[in-house]
């Protein structure tokens, strides 16, 4: 059969009826980055998709109460930005043409640890867009809305997942509207992107199912985010610094990166708390305590800034829904709802947008099921982990080699840390390895790329170089 195009989406199998629905309508909870992407991985394969959001949307780019972290900065990684350009065609060119700013890995990119300093800056031809996360949602916003049966309804509060009759299935959501009145949807499928996967735990409880495992490393990190204006020249070999801590005495991270609006946004972030960084010269003090003085020196052309703004994030949890026997038929936890990293890692909004590409293939795999619906659980459920190993193999590894983060390290985890120190020696020395940590980190590849027997030869060459 032919390959039937719609929406920029391809597909090759149809319904035993000839259709290529899997059902009338489908309803997301939540409206950011994760339920935007799954609603439009789910448009070609429903007659309807409905998206609940609580919030009251702006019609321009603006923080909301549902993301208290949006007024921090955020990363959209290559990997991320390609999921969602193959989900809604033109998206990278909008966000572009909306004012991000285009950075270059890892020519554009200061780079650095404690133990090798910076990585050399080389041009893999892998680019990312920097903006903020208002932006970047507003732009994905009016993607989904230009799609003809996706329906976004702010001001929706959800207030619970309703099961079918039969007990081992959804009927719908039940919701409060703008109004203040209580409406029921039906719906075929209900993907939960509400953030902390309330609902579907809810359901659970109320079906008497088993809740999922939970994997939870206790991070404790604390933010303070300055935006401000730079005088130009003070950032002339780079457009984006990434300070790593030395742990377990160099508590800092800082994150600095270019904003839409000829800006700059910065974070300074610690593991134990930076609740004394509440004014400019405490900012100021705090960069100098890193691990490189790139962020202090940059500092000293800046204005300063309005405010500071401050997060506090706890602990990162992935909660093992795919390990679960059987999920309720007709529902699906996602994005944050599933596995929650911690941000100072960049890696939400990407892994959320992988997670919705990798629901839009299995929808077109399940479509000639004889029970489609059932089929995309299962399936999704299987293939999931796939998605969320590397970003949290990465960033709970860099979390846990402080003493203080709370969680079980592997048997091996010393083992991991000194592997981690021979890669980047020999990143800094051989081009190939350096891309492949790159793509990793930007999660267009595997963890599993950087065992590979010819970066472990690079990697041990190097290693015997240096002895």
């Amino acid at each position: 059969m032919a390959k039937l195009i719609e929406h920029g989406l391809s597909f090759t199998e149809q319904r035993p009826d000839g259709s290529h629905k899997l059902g009338k309508r489908a309803v997301v909870i939540g409206a950011g980055i994760g339920g935007l992407a799954t609603a439009g991985a789910l448009a070609q394969y429903f007659e309807q998709v409905d998206i609940l959001e609580r919030d009251r949307l702006a019609a321009t780019a603006g923080s909301r109460s549902g993301t208290p972290q949006d007024r921090h900065p955020h990363g959209l990684l290559a990997g991320g930005l390609r999921a969602l350009d193959q989900i809604f065609p033109g998206f990278e060119s909008g966000l572009a043409a909306a004012g991000a700013v285009p950075v270059g890995f890892a020519r554009d990119v200061q780079f650095e640890r404690p133990d090798v300093g910076a990585l050399p800056k080389r041009d893999f031809g892998i680019s990312i867009l920097c903006a903020t996360r208002p932006l970047i949602e507003l732009v994905l916003r009016r993607q989904a809305e230009a799609i003809a049966n996706i329906t976004l309804r702010p001001a929706a509060r959800v207030t619970g997942i309703v099961p079918a009759a039969d007990g081992a299935g959804v009927r719908g959501i039940r919701f409060v509207n703008g109004s203040g009145g209580s409406e029921i949807l039906d719906a075929d499928l209900v993907v939960d992107a509400s953030g902390r996967g309330a609902p579907t735990l809810t359901l659970l409880d109320a079906l008497g199912w088993d809740r999922p495992q939970m994997t939870e490393i206790g991070v404790d990190i604390s933010y303070a985010t300055v935006v401000v204006e730079i005088a130009p020249g003070a950032t002339a070999d780079w457009k984006l610094v990434l300070t790593l801590p030395d742990p377990p005495h160099g508590l800092f991270h800082a994150v600095m990166a270019p904003t839409e609006d000829g800006r700059w946004i910065i974070v300074i972030a610690a593991h134990g708390g930076t609740s004394w960084i509440d004014t400019w010269d405490a900012f100021l003090e705090a960069s100098r305590l890193l691990t490189t003085p790139t962020l202090s020196n940059a500092l000293r052309y800046a204005r300063p800034p309005d405010g500071i703004r401050h997060y506090r994030f706890p602990v990162s949890t992935w909660k093992h829904f795919e390990r679960l026997p059987r999920l309720p038929r007709g529902v699906l936890p996602v994005a944050d709802a599933f596995c929650r990293f911690n941000p100072i890692h960049g890696q939400g909004m990407s892994s959320a947008a992988k997670q919705a590409l990798l629901l839009q293939d299995v929808l077109s795999r399940a479509v000639a099921e004889p029970d489609p619906i059932a089929a995309v659980q299962a399936r999704l459920m299987a293939e999931v982990a796939s998605v969320l190993e590397t970003p949290w193999t990465m960033s709970t590894s860099a979390d846990l080699a402080f003493p203080q983060t709370r969680g079980e390290r592997p048997p091996d985890f010393a083992e991991a840390r000194q592997f981690e120190a021979a890669l980047f020696r020999a990143a800094v020395a051989d081009p190939v390895v350096h891309r492949a940590v790159m793509e990793v980190a930007l999660l267009l590849k595997s963890h599993h790329r950087l065992h590979e027997p010819d970066i472990l030869r690079r990697i041990e060459g190097v290693s015997i170089k240096a002895a």
